[in-house]
């Protein structure tokens, strides 16, 4: 009886030991958008009072995005409006409560002639004219990372030329990944995989703090452009240890 006891309190105190040990980077998707069959999966709701938002497309072989990520051939289409009303186009769709999330996606560069990209922390109650957002210009240089405050660009947080990128500066009618991971007042930008900045943006001036994500696309010489986003993704990472306990706790197990 006695040994069974102690073979089981071994067994457990290993058990603890390996949980303080290891914890388990967890990356949870809480939503998506992958427009399967031409179908949108999420309600997309439009900004800056112009009414354009995700339009659902199931592209023909002869598109130059055909072969997009996923190899389905659908994509949402964001068109920007005309250059008299303004040349833009924001849509943007719940995050479900969530204010600190990693929120990424394909876009299709096509002739590179509009400011596209990804937005985050998008404030619904003004239209969607408050949000931070990673765009590549036109021209398909220059990557940005900034903030909206009512409708008005404030100064880059951050801004790279992606012609110091291993790939070089990207090609016309070609798929490329954005990401961004806002924590708190922090930020985090990816393209095509590779993090842009060595530490964390941060803003802190008035940051914004939660809102929606979603899409961007803007001209002020080219209206009605379609932008192709594929494969947009929501998650929540975090690192969570599987059990908890003290060294000194294991230690008595063995006495």
């Amino acid at each position: 009886m006695h040994l069974a006891k102690t073979v089981q309190a071994r067994v457990a105190a290993l058990t603890l030991v390996l949980a303080l040990c290891a914890t388990t980077a967890q990356a949870v998707t809480v939503i998506q958008e992958r427009v399967p069959g031409g179908a949108l999966e999420r309600t997309w709701l439009p900004g800056f009072g112009v009414g354009r938002t995700f339009v659902p497309l199931v592209m023909a072989p002869a598109d130059p995005a055909f072969a997009n990520p996923s190899g389905d051939h659908s994509v949402a289409v964001l068109t920007n409006n005309a250059v008299g009303l303004g040349g833009i186009a924001v849509t943007a769709t719940d995050p479900l409560g969530n204010a600190d999330y990693s929120w990424e996606g394909y876009f299709f560069t096509g002739l590179g002639d509009t400011r596209r990209g990804l937005i985050v922390r998008a404030d619904p109650s003004n239209g969607f004219q408050t949000f931070y957002q990673l765009v590549i210009n036109p021209g398909l240089f220059q990557l940005r990372f900034r903030k909206f405050v009512g409708g008005g660009p404030l100064p880059d947080l951050a801004s790279w030329f992606l012609n110091t990128l291993p790939a070089g500066v990207p090609l016309q009618n070609t798929w490329h990944h954005l990401r961004i991971i806002a924590v708190s007042n922090q930020f985090r930008c990816f393209f095509d995989g590779i993090e842009m900045n060595t530490t964390p943006i941060v803003d802190n001036s008035a940051p914004i703090l939660t809102g929606w994500v979603g899409a961007f696309n803007f001209s002020a010489s080219t209206g009605e452009v379609p932008t192709y986003f594929d494969d947009l993704t929501l998650g929540i990472t975090g690192a969570v240890p599987t059990r908890t306990t003290s060294w000194s706790a294991v230690k008595k197990l063995f006495r």
